[in-house]
């Protein structure tokens, strides 16, 4: 009996040597902080604001890491395959939903990942070049089955949250409107700008160009108004209830299998942070809506974006081979 108690002990001990980690030891060395996209932009500006306070609640440095390409694929990838010790994380935005269902050959999925809680959320707008003659969902509707096939409309890269939205309206309107893919927000909303594209499918970040009048906003593509721009109504007030998208949001996660309690660890410490004063104004300066949610609640949204999207994309036909 001893001895089996003896030998039960040895094997526990060197099951959390093999993890490398004890919940009182975690963390013991800086934490990487993966961002799928270039230093400068609104993700990884937000990923730095609440990873240095992250770092500051768990005793160890949160070094943010860019790893752009691929449609934020290569970030995904990389966190996806890394070892589950809790010292590699992601923040990610919803392409990790869409990615493996328009290019089902990639080597990662959602149900690679153990979410650690939700950050922030975003809305997303429906603009259009001045030039075009419509204030309203509606009226461009219209204006689009006038001239079949000679608009566009344009917001990221090929299988963004935006072109999944942006074939979403064109499913639900039946209109004949060409998709023109981009780097990112910034060069389609110079694309728009110079009415090289007809509407653009952005995100509020764009509100300056709104409020200068330098393109024009028909509608939020959420349940409520943005306060940034109050006038703007939402697509269900004009009748496009299926316009009604769960907003923009950047995920912290950890690849799967990370045990709970380093995952306890870090969505406790991602609440403290999110509550912290300086952090929640830097954020909402940056026109982020801090937005937390736990594991469970996360890992519930993921699922659900799943269920909604999935659909969509299967009948635009949206595949990557």
């Amino acid at each position: 009996m001893k001895r089996g108690v003896i030998l039960l002990a040895g094997l526990l001990f060197l099951l959390v040597a093999s993890l490398g980690w004890t919940a009182d030891e975690y963390p013991n060395k800086p934490i990487q902080l993966i961002c799928p996209f270039p230093p400068g932009g609104p993700i990884d500006l937000s990923a730095r604001v609440v990873g240095e306070k992250l770092g500051e609640y768990l005793g160890q440095a949160v070094i943010v890491t860019n790893k752009p390409g691929g449609g934020t694929a290569v970030a995904t990838g990389y966190v996806a395959g890394s070892k589950p010790d809790g010292y590699t994380l992601f923040v990610s935005p919803p392409t990790l939903v869409f990615l493996p269902l328009i290019t089902p050959n990639l080597p990662f999925k959602v149900s690679d990942f153990t979410p650690i809680g939700r950050l922030v959320s975003f809305n997303f707008l429906m603009l259009v070049n001045k030039d075009v003659p419509a204030k309203t969902l509606p009226e461009l509707v219209a204006y689009i089955k006038k001239t079949p096939g000679t608009l566009s409309y344009g917001g990221s890269t090929f299988g963004s949250t935006q072109h999944i939205i942006g074939e979403l309206f064109k499913i639900t309107a039946q209109l004949d409107l060409q998709f023109i893919p981009f780097a990112g927000e910034n060069p389609a909303i110079t694309a728009l700008l110079g009415n090289h594209i007809q509407v653009g499918i952005l995100t509020i970040f764009q509100w300056p160009h709104v409020k200068s009048n330098a393109v024009r906003a028909l509608a939020v593509l959420s349940a409520k108004r943005d306060p940034l721009l109050p006038g703007v109504p939402t697509g269900l007030e004009q009748g496009f209830p299926d316009l009604v998208v769960s907003a923009g949001y950047n995920l912290l996660l950890t690849p799967a299998k990370t045990p709970d309690l380093i995952v306890k660890k870090l969505e406790e410490a991602l609440e403290k942070a999110l509550r912290d004063k300086g952090v929640r104004e830097k954020l909402e300066k940056m026109e982020f809506t801090v937005d937390f949610l736990n594991s469970r609640d996360t890992q519930l949204l993921l699922e659900s974006e799943i269920k909604t999207w999935t659909p969509v994309v299967k009948k635009a036909n949206i595949i990557v081979k």
